[in-house]
């Protein structure tokens, strides 16, 4: 598959994966993640790490290319894989791709909390795998293998317990709000910016570029919000804006969705009038001034605003077709 087919098929699963699923559904399976001491302790057994700053810093090696995973089949050492990230990896909690991609179903989602907001320990979960692998145990030893060829020489090595428990885990629900404790906790210089490897930005672009030249002259005295999304899936679009708008108080909380949408060219630059008439509960909270200065990618810029780059994740998330 092309790069860009494989992002548009990344896209169209990872939307399948979305809040409206059953937060534990059929085809995944969770492992709990252990890393184990090389070195046997005086009397022969082999401990526990707590080391898991060196899972995230692999996660981070392998996505600067300093380091890369190897994905290979364990009954197969031929048969190769390669990976994709979803979203960026942000203090060892991550959601990636591993695959051959020979079409729009040949992978599966592998996701990894090292640091869970429900639960007390690391744990990953291997979704959407059956049409790739069948058998989950293939793909966590294929997981197993591509941390420990970048653990080498560190002292311990990734051993992935299948989990079985009693009550059904949030794993959904946990991975959300995972990742939005450690990115309001990262520091800017620490954030990952994913580039190529974010399949949900290029996709958009590819697709706003697509729908450019059948795009019709959009009159800025037009106060309906739709008549500004570049997309077909114009009612999903603005369902996403109403989520990301709900709650929020300040100029910049409300405007950061529209410049989201705006930069990723999904909409043209929405006049302030539309906005108002969409949400009418911010008119006391935004004015225009503000808006169209938030708004405005010569007049700030949102590189290291981590709930901007989170918005990315949220998109992903959004239900369209």
């Amino acid at each position: 598959m092309s790069k860009s087919k494989i992002k548009g098929a990344l896209l169209a699963q990872g939307q399948e994966t979305s809040a409206h699923c059953s937060p534990c559904f059929r085809n995944s399976k969770l492992y709990k993640i252990r890393l184990v001491n090389k070195q046997p302790t005086l009397f022969g057994q082999y401990s526990y790490s707590e080391q898991y700053q060196l899972l995230a810093k692999a996660m981070k090696d392998d996505l600067y290319k300093e380091r890369e995973f190897k994905f290979r089949h364990p009954n197969d050492s031929e048969k190769e894989y390669v990976r994709h990230y979803i979203s960026s990896p942000v203090n060892g909690n991550a959601f990636l791709a591993v695959g051959q991609f020979k079409n729009d179903k040949d992978f599966a989602f592998v996701r990894i909390l090292l640091k869970s907001a429900f639960y007390g320990e690391p744990y990953l979960v291997l979704e959407k795998y059956a049409q790739s692998f069948r058998n989950p145990d293939i793909l966590a030893k294929m997981v197993e293998s591509a941390f420990n060829w970048v653990l080498k020489g560190q002292g311990v090595k990734l051993v992935l317990e299948p989990w079985e428990p009693d009550e059904q885990v949030m794993w959904l629900l946990d991975y959300e709000e995972s990742f939005m404790n450690e990115m309001a906790h990262i520091a800017p210089n620490d954030l990952i910016m994913v580039g190529y490897e974010d399949a949900l930005e290029d996709y958009m672009m590819k697709l706003a570029r697509k729908n450019e030249d059948r795009k019709p002259k959009i009159s800025k005295k037009s106060d309906d919000i739709l008549v500004y999304i570049m997309t077909d899936h114009k009612e999903a679009i603005l369902k996403f804006l109403h989520q990301a708008v709900k709650g929020q108080m300040t100029p910049k909380e409300i405007t950061r969705p529209f410049r989201f949408l705006y930069d990723h060219k999904i909409t043209d630059r929405i006049p302030f009038k539309a906005v108002i008439k969409e949400f009418p509960e911010v008119a006391g909270l935004l004015d225009e001034r503000r808006y169209n200065n938030w708004t405005n990618p010569n007049s700030t810029s949102y590189d290291y605003d981590p709930h901007y780059i989170n918005l990315k994740a949220s998109f992903d998330l959004v239900p369209f077709g």
